[in-house]
């Protein structure tokens, strides 16, 4: 019997973490053979070359670079697109899957729709206001045959996009699932890895540029890092994603909090230190979907400033700030007190997932691969 190929595409450490229980499911079976394409920004240096952080188990599609510098999104997608059109060729996949909303996930929808495979989306239906993501996501919902997304409200939006009801499958996230499960290291091995005091209390920044607003952008960290030094607790600092910009954040990073005691930064966690640092910080702050996603999943308060992530349905732990001094340093004071902190205690996350990891890998393998599922139709309301 002939086995499924399959692949994956992954843009970047998030999209990783998200994907892995999927693709540990689906590597098990003896049905698919697996594979991973790996873009530009996972070999690139400056986030941590985090392609070292795919487990060797997985088939990786690795292509050679001759520059990591070149921060032209469309220059790198272009690459990835004719590398990506010679392993289509050879290894003429029956199915590719993709997640989210990065701009390089359109690389396989592009790549599938001249080569008439079908595309299984994960986690469309979502809004995010401040970023072009909500663009592209959309995109990739038009141009996918199968979707799985996290909550009925996303469902009711791909439906209201005209896509028809039997393509649409409400999972959850199973990576919040996976991680409530992982055994995390404690404080004093972290301490002793990262060379930083984590007994003390401190909180997780993430800071994404907000791709609608990239001229604000040092307005809105110049007022973030003085919040921050009012509050005088420590600071663990993970980088920014790959979007425009996201060199200036570097710099300014390292211009207010490089070798400074209380300020530790760090290109990238990965799953399992992330997990770690996540469960003992006191509150996640910044514009990342974790502080609305994986926060809830270990009851802390996240901070969620500014527009980036406007239109996602928000759990009980998000409190919105606006970008200025006065309203993140209120927001960070409301965190920290005894009151929220109960409130939030016995939350539920309405991200996680009641369909088992099993169920969902079963949906991708007998999905036929035939006209029906090529030829979409638009459903009018």
């Amino acid at each position: 019997m002939l086995k499924q190929k399959i692949i994956i595409i992954s843009v970047g450490r998030s999209d990783y973490d998200r994907y892995y229980p999927l693709l540990n499911e689906l590597n098990r079976s003896k049905a698919i053979e697996l594979f991973i394409f790996a873009t530009k920004s996972h070999h690139d240096l400056l986030f941590g070359k985090t392609i070292n952080f795919i487990d060797k188990k997985f088939k990786i599609l690795k292509q050679k670079y001759k520059s990591m510098r070149n921060n032209d999104l469309p220059v790198s997608f272009s690459q990835d697109l004719i590398f990506l059109n010679k392993k289509i060729k050879n290894i003429k996949p029956h199915k590719i899957i993709v997640l989210g909303d990065r701009y390089e996930m359109l690389l396989g929808p592009v790549i599938a729709i001249p080569n008439n495979i079908p595309i299984i989306h994960l986690y469309g239906g979502a809004v995010t206001e401040g970023a072009t993501d909500e663009l592209v996501r959309h995109a990739i919902t038009k141009m996918s045959h199968f979707h799985l997304v996290l909550l009925q409200d996303y469902k009711k939006r791909l439906l209201q996009m005209g896509e028809e009801s039997w393509r649409i499958k409400v999972i959850g996230l199973h990576e919040l699932n996976y991680k409530k499960k992982m055994l995390c290291l404690s404080k004093k091995n972290l301490s002793k890895k990262f060379r930083f005091d984590l007994s003390k209390p401190y909180c997780l920044l993430t800071f994404h540029p907000v791709t609608l607003e990239l001229n604000k952008l040092e307005f809105q960290l110049n007022n973030l890092f003085k919040a921050l030094k009012k509050t005088k607790i420590n600071i663990v600092i993970t980088y920014p994603n790959a979007d425009p910009e996201h060199e200036k954040i570097i710099k300014l990073y390292n211009k207010f909090f490089l070798k400074k005691k209380n300020y530790l930064i760090v290109k990238n966690l990965g799953m399992k230190n992330y997990v770690s640092i996540l469960k003992h910080c006191e509150f996640v702050i910044g514009n990342s979907s974790s502080g609305i996603v994986e926060a809830g999943s270990f009851k802390k308060p996240a901070i969620n400033i500014g527009s980036r992530q406007e239109g996602k349905i928000k759990p009980l732990n998000v409190i919105d700030s606006k970008y200025t001094e006065f309203s993140i340093v209120k927001s960070i004071k409301r965190a920290s007190t005894f009151k929220f902190k109960k409130k939030i205690k016995k939350m539920k996350n309405p991200y996680e997932s009641s369909m088992s990891i099993q169920k969902v890998a079963n949906e991708i393998i007998r999905l036929k691969v035939n006209d029906k599922l090529l030829r979409k139709k638009f459903l009018n309301l």
